[in-house]
């Protein structure tokens, strides 16, 4: 539980984030969310630009950066993602430490920019900027609960890997962990269980797993 100093500390960033949604308008939306609850991580939001509400789980890209980084994150500025609804981002992400040096929260900026984009890709038809490549938007889900990070954390993967559960070989299965603890699937609460039971294996027999592909991560 995240003490009340490091509360007060997340919570006088809303002072800021009113200031920037009140000079970028509706595109713009502003988050604050405290990590050490990521099931319902969002503890303040202004802007409707992704459609969550106070409560709302952190994003699977975060999951990854905390997953790989700890508290060595650093901040993500100026990304471009896109929603599963097609829309195109300009994100920003914060992290926000208390005295100690740890990661407790971050501040978060979501600026819609699809229409700016539309305008671009007219542009870029009648001149060499289609000659370019361009630079592929991060996919990430903005989800209004839990499970659905848990979900599209399961199908992506499921995707990538493209062999179905029912013909996975243990070695599959060790590979499809792997690949969710790589992207932060384990940092929330009950996936052991949840992943024992899309793999119809034991919770031990995933605990095993885990200890065979964070061994040859080390060695």
């Amino acid at each position: 539980m995240i003490c009340d100093e490091d509360r007060k500390l997340l919570e006088s960033y809303i002072p800021i984030a009113e200031t920037i949604v009140a000079t970028f308008g509706s595109n713009c939306e502003v988050v604050i969310a405290d990590i050490r609850d990521i099931q319902s991580s969002l503890i303040y939001i202004k802007g409707s630009v992704t459609g969550r509400e106070k409560g709302a789980p952190t994003t699977e890209v975060i999951l990854k950066e905390l997953r790989h980084y700890g508290d060595q994150v650093q901040d993500m500025l100026g990304r471009t993602s896109q929603t599963r609804d097609g829309r195109f981002l300009k994100t920003s992400t914060s992290f926000i430490r208390n005295k100690d040096g740890k990661v407790i929260g971050f501040l978060g900026i979501n600026f819609d920019v699809t229409a700016f984009t539309m305008v671009n890709q007219i542009i870029s038809e009648f001149s060499l900027a289609h000659d370019l490549d361009p630079i592929e938007p991060m996919k990430e889900s903005y989800a209004k609960n839990i499970e659905e990070i848990f979900e599209n954390l399961i199908q992506n993967t499921l995707t990538e890997m493209q062999v179905p559960i029912e013909k996975m070989t243990r070695d599959d299965k060790i590979h499809f962990v792997k690949q969710l603890d790589e992207k932060g699937a384990f940092l929330i609460h009950g996936s052991v269980e949840r992943i024992a039971v899309v793999l119809r294996v034991s919770k031990q027999t995933i605990y095993n797993y885990l200890d065979e592909t964070r061994t040859e991560t080390i060695t």
